[in-house]
């Protein structure tokens, strides 16, 4: 195995880790309630830039890439996740599409924060699209927690509870 394999498998496994850590805290997080249809779900909706890597009960690992000059179709995702970033992430437009509101946010990276690789959770999302406005793709893997064991943790629909005092 080469020292460029070895280290990407080494940082996906050390992401990996990391988001077991913070599952628990990405799940209290949790702003969006998923009320709507499988079909908006971000692998059913958008599979060509949301490729399922691995998945079973507890969890999914996506690659997500997004081209230069894409606009997503709408999607949403509805499990609480952990992000990766393994690149330079790129400005985008995220039209976010909440019941009858409609947002658009603008998001701008330093270029200085993303020339490491990062970890970010999410809860869940409302459907949303992003166009990319940079001049290189959007990449990074998103680790997502359908279902976690343990002690005061209780789920409904993939959406978490918050535990009893």
């Amino acid at each position: 195995m080469n020292i460029r394999k070895s280290t990407f498998v080494l940082g996906l496994a050390a992401a990996v880790v990391f988001g077991c850590a913070v599952g628990a805290w990405a799940q209290s997080q949790a702003k969006v309630i998923w009320h709507w249809p499988d079909s908006i779900e971000a692998v059913h909706a958008a599979p060509q830039i949301h490729k399922v890597l691995f998945e079973n009960d507890h969890i999914r690992l996506l690659e997500v890439t997004v081209p230069v000059g894409t606009t997503e179709p709408p999607h949403g995702h509805k499990y609480p996740s952990v992000f990766a970033y393994d690149a330079v992430q790129p400005k985008l437009s995220d039209h976010v599409m909440e019941d009858d509101t409609h947002r658009t946010i603008d998001r701008r990276y330093e270029d200085a924060d993303w020339y490491t690789p990062q970890c970010r959770t999410m809860g869940p999302q409302a459907p949303h699209q992003v166009t990319i406005l940079d001049p290189f793709p959007q990449h990074f893997y998103r680790l997502e927690f359908k279902k976690m064991d343990g002690k005061a943790i209780e789920f409904h629909e993939g959406v978490s509870v918050a535990p009893l005092a």
